[in-house]
């Protein structure tokens, strides 16, 4: 339609030209108090096409005005969808910050409830093989950090310290197949042994079948060996076969943890001075 126009742009500008210099003789013998032949002859002519120009600019003004404010509407639609964004990113950045003060808050809260010496720290990688089940830590051996200190959460046990460099350090999670943790059934105190089961989950070892292991038994630290406190919760028993040969229960353990959300952790140290 915009092309059209431009490819007569000449004759249209000639067409209005003409149609304005009407008007305008139009309105001066309009104004005038006596007609002669020719005003009567002239305004008897040109009076229909007149109002119709007149009504066609005015028709074509009014779109001129709500095609200004249409261009103005949706720059301003555009900024408005823009500065919404950004505060949809904002909000989002609060939201994890939030989130994050508040595992935080958690981490600081649950430290405080043993007598070991505890650090906070961040996971800054994972194993991304499926042979092992490790992560990286932002904590090392300037930061106290040792071979075989233990990890913990909130929610559980995570795994222990196998290799420490300067600044960083990396886990064993307690659900790779070479992980092994001290255990007790919390019920009924019958000890075992969680090794990992090379998938998410583990199974709880050298239990012997006289025990009264049922499903949903919650399964805790022993604490022996010093590497995790007393009490702190592994998993829970989501399986017990009995029938098997062999003087020991299979016991499938499902971790607390969910390795697959792990932000931040704890790492145990040494018990603190009295």
């Amino acid at each position: 339609m915009l092309q059209f126009f431009l490819k007569r742009k000449r004759f249209f500008f000639l067409l209005v030209l003409f149609i304005v210099s009407l008007s305008l003789f139009a309105r001066d013998v309009e104004k005038r108090k006596q007609y002669n032949i020719f005003d009567r002859l002239f305004l008897e002519l040109f009076s229909p096409p007149l109002k119709f120009s007149t009504r066609l600019i005015n028709r074509s003004l009014m779109l001129w005005d709500k095609y200004f404010f249409l261009v103005n509407l949706k720059k301003e639609n555009s900024l408005l969808k823009e500065s919404l964004r950004k505060l949809e990113i904002e909000n989002m950045l609060q939201r994890e910050s939030a989130l994050e003060n508040r595992r935080l808050r958690k981490l600081l809260s649950f430290k405080k409830k043993f007598s070991y010496k505890i650090l906070p720290a961040e996971i800054i990688g994972r194993d991304p093989s499926s042979w092992f089940k490790t992560i990286l830590v932002d904590k090392g051996i300037t930061s106290g950090i040792f071979r075989g200190a233990g990890i913990i959460t909130p929610r559980g046990i995570v795994g222990k310290i196998i290799n420490v460099s300067g600044n960083t350090a990396k886990a064993l999670l307690i659900t790779d197949v070479n992980s092994s943790v001290d255990a007790l059934v919390k019920r009924t105190r019958a000890r075992g042994i969680v090794e990992g089961n090379s998938e998410n989950s583990c199974k709880l070892s050298y239990v012997l079948k006289t025990e009264d292991i049922k499903t949903g038994d919650v399964i805790i630290s022993s604490g022996l060996h010093g590497i995790y406190p007393k009490g702190v919760l592994i998993g829970k028993v989501s399986g017990v076969v009995k029938n098997r040969p062999g003087f020991f229960l299979f016991i499938q353990v499902k971790p607390s943890v969910d390795f697959s959300k792990l932000n931040e952790v704890l790492i145990v140290l040494k018990k603190k001075q009295p």
